[in-house]
């Protein structure tokens, strides 16, 4: 009777805790439980969820079997990780999203990953004030690993963000990215990429990608990482266009530039070849192409890769390609540029006879 009264006693003292013992043997039972009913099913690529690129199917994918796609662009020490996602009947259609990791350990699984590797992310849509979706990402699989930079893994960026901002309120941008009307903005300060918050989309809405602008800022208090920027709309010019890149569509040019190689990548099925060219101390990347006769590009990058190869001795790693200081080109054709989202410039070749190597 005694024994029967302490037992009681006992565990109505300890009831709370025998409650928080079975629950998380409940819960961990239910986890492991799902966690083998979708071990199977992770990382399924199902296409028709990814047709049209529309936010809700993605969205679903992600909260799901998970979602595929590449990254864009990485830089662990700023906390950058962008995701891309391509419609698989259009190339030219895709979505961006700033992947957020959601723990340490998919943190550390982004921090190795590179440009143009395949990765599945499962994770949560957030909502944000931008239209740039954003995802919480709480598990991550590197899927297929790009080699197109092996060899040069240590490039050393020149910004210092935002220490090199920090301290002035104006500066000269290139426009990496635009899109949504100009809602969605994404800057080049040196070789450092920065999100913009536009509240005013009639100050950007007819930008293009490389276009060189004027930028009055003030430097967002939240995120830390990576650095977001506000448009200065109290200034007297908020934003200046100081070159603009379509300007020069169709017009014949000769431009000189140190040789730069963008190496095969999963969207393209051969290294592609440029020429840097510098505009305000900004750099722009001018490919070399022939649209018009297979055979000609064919002989135009056999060319090129010559070139390149009798001086790999020179080559140097640059922010997503590799580039040779040693080796300036000269090139003749006409500037190409038909879309405010085209990745660089293009110059239009004839023949191979419009390339001449200067020094």
């Amino acid at each position: 009777m005694i024994f029967g009264k302490l037992f009681f006693e006992m565990l109505k003292r300890y009831q709370g805790l025998l409650l928080l013992f079975f629950i998380t043997i409940i819960t961990s039972g239910i986890t492991l439980f799902s966690s083998g009913l979708s071990a199977a099913q992770t990382c399924v690529y199902h296409e028709e969820a990814y047709q049209g690129i529309n936010l809700s199917n993605l969205g679903n994918e992600l909260e799901t079997t998970g979602l595929l796609g590449e990254i864009h662009g990485v830089v662990p020490q700023d906390n950058v990780f962008v995701l891309s996602v391509r419609d698989p009947n259009n190339f030219f259609k895709s979505q961006q999203f700033s992947v957020i990791p959601g723990n340490n350990k998919t943190q550390e699984i982004l921090r190795k990953t590179d440009r143009h590797d395949q990765v599945c992310l499962q994770g949560k849509l957030v909502e944000n004030p931008s239209p740039q979706p954003h995802i919480v990402v709480k598990s991550a699989v590197i899927t297929e690993s790009w080699d197109g930079l092996e060899g040069y893994n240590n490039y050393q960026y020149q910004a210092n963000i935002p220490v090199d901002l920090k301290y002035k309120n104006q500066a000269i941008f290139k426009v990496h990215a635009i899109d949504n009307d100009g809602k969605i903005l994404v800057v080049e300060y040196k070789d450092k990429v920065l999100p913009i918050f536009v509240e005013n989309p009639e100050l950007t809405k007819d930008l293009y990608r490389g276009d060189l602008i004027d930028l009055s800022y003030t430097i967002q208090p939240w995120p830390r990482k990576p650095t977001h920027l506000n448009i200065n709309l109290k200034a007297e010019i908020p934003l200046k266009v100081v070159d603009k890149l379509v300007k020069k569509h169709g017009i014949e040019e000769t431009l000189t530039g140190k040789l730069v190689k963008f190496p095969q990548s999963p969207q393209i099925k051969f290294d592609v070849y440029a020429i840097e060219v510098i505009t305000q101390g900004l750099s722009r990347y001018y490919t070399l192409v022939n649209f018009e006769d297979a055979e000609e590009f064919k002989t135009i990058r056999e060319k090129l890769a010559t070139i390149w190869n009798n001086h790999l001795e020179t080559v140097k790693e640059g922010r997503n390609f590799l580039i040779n200081p040693n080796i300036m080109i000269e090139a003749q054709g006409k500037i190409n540029i038909i879309s405010p989202q085209q990745a660089n410039p293009q110059i239009l070749l004839e023949n191979a006879n419009q390339i001449q190597v200067v020094s």
